[in-house]
């Protein structure tokens, strides 16, 4: 006969009951942490030689499915691969994604009618450490090579199509293939289309935010 649990141990550990409900779909995964088979599989996944999960801040499989949905959404018909990240927020995806592109020194190229969010962004957060934000009307293709002709420093053009709140629209592969004549990454917020309408990686765009 088992001894009796502690109170303490009681109020922290799970029934014994392993049934499966068998989902239909994917479930949430509100857990923390992950079990691991062994002590070796623990140190594999931890160092990154496997394939797993250690901590909920960093992943979980509803996290990742929802992720690669919408990167397989994006390219679905598409000889393209795209990996998807899902953040807490629409900013905090943009915000990371500019994080990674750009260091102090360089500058983004983008529209004037950008979501509130994103201007107080470059113009707030960005500007002070260095990051320059020059602002003109992507509408016109000629305009915007003259201006990276003219700003080598400029990594990444940035913009949103249709834009929020003014649904101007631009024309995506002629700004992508400017951004890579001229060495910069292009980025488009595909958020009020969504891939079921537009599918930017289809005209060579770079990367790809949404914001829910």
């Amino acid at each position: 006969m088992n001894p009796p649990i502690s109170f303490d141990s009681f109020c922290v550990r799970e029934s014994d009951d392993k049934r499966t409900t068998a989902p239909h779909i994917l479930p949430i995964y509100a857990t923390s942490s992950f079990a691991f088979s062994s002590i070796e599989e623990g140190i594999d996944i931890f160092t990154g030689k496997q394939q797993g999960h250690v901590y909920g801040r960093y992943g979980n499989p509803t996290i990742e499915t929802v992720a690669e949905k919408i990167a397989r959404l994006e390219t679905h018909g598409l000889s393209v691969e795209a990996h998807g990240i899902l953040f807490s927020s629409g900013m905090s995806a943009i915000s990371t994604l500019l994080l990674a592109a750009l260091q102090a020194g360089d500058k983004i190229l983008t529209q004037g009618n950008l979501y509130g969010g994103t201007t107080e962004l470059l113009t707030k957060i960005f500007a002070p450490f260095g990051v320059e934000t020059i602002l003109t009307d992507l509408r016109d293709l000629e305009n915007v090579e003259a201006r990276l002709k003219a700003e080598p420093k400029i990594r990444m053009v940035y913009f949103e199509t249709p834009a929020n709140p003014t649904l101007a629209c631009v024309d995506i592969e002629g700004l992508a293939s400017l951004a890579a004549k001229y060495g910069a990454c292009s980025v488009v917020d595909n958020t009020f289309c969504t891939p079921y309408l537009q599918q930017p990686f289809r005209y060579g765009v770079d990367f790809i935010v949404h914001s829910t």
